[in-house]
């Protein structure tokens, strides 16, 4: 149980941090979205869930998951990505939750290390936006101000929500 209280208390500062950091440094992507980061229930979740999002420099992704239950491996190449391959790794991250923050342009390529999970879909392959495509609502200071709130409080409500599922899954 102090566990589950550990990991729940974890994924909190991860969203109290990213609330802090600010809303215009970019859009925070929660990666899988209600899901997580986490075994996907068929082979082109993450791939669904890519191409209903436009990413760019300064966006951030959020990996919600658990650590030692998943990891991060980011490779340079489609091929490596493709083959799953675990060999010339760009970057890995163990610990989670993991935020990431989006620098360059580019495609990235990232799954998930442990065991098969890579193989039955826990992979995400993402076109990173040198500039963010215009907004149609962006008239205003003050629109553009009401929408990047409404996204921190949707991004706190998701990451609340999740809370149970890690609490469970310990």
């Amino acid at each position: 149980m102090a566990r589950r209280r550990q990991h729940a208390l974890l994924l909190l500062s991860a969203i109290v941090a990213s609330l802090v950091a600010g809303s215009s440094a970019g859009v925070y992507h929660i990666v899988g979205a209600g899901k997580g980061w986490r075994m996907p229930p068929n082979r082109t979740y993450y791939d669904e869930w890519t191409r209903t999002r436009q990413i760019s420099i300064g966006d951030k992704l959020m990996f919600l998951y658990r650590s030692g239950v998943h990891n991060i491996v980011e490779v340079p190449t489609r091929a490596l990505f493709d083959a799953c391959s675990m060999r010339n790794i760009t970057s890995r991250y163990q610990n989670g939750p993991t935020i990431i923050e989006l620098t360059e342009p580019g495609e990235r390529f990232y799954f998930c290390g442990v065991g098969e999970h890579c193989e039955v879909g826990q992979k995400l392959a993402i076109n990173v936006l040198l500039v963010a495509p215009p907004q149609p609502d962006t008239q205003s200071s003050a629109a553009e101000v009401a929408r990047r709130g409404a996204g921190l409080l949707g991004l706190a409500a998701a990451c609340l929500a999740l809370v149970p599922a890690l609490l469970m899954a310990a």
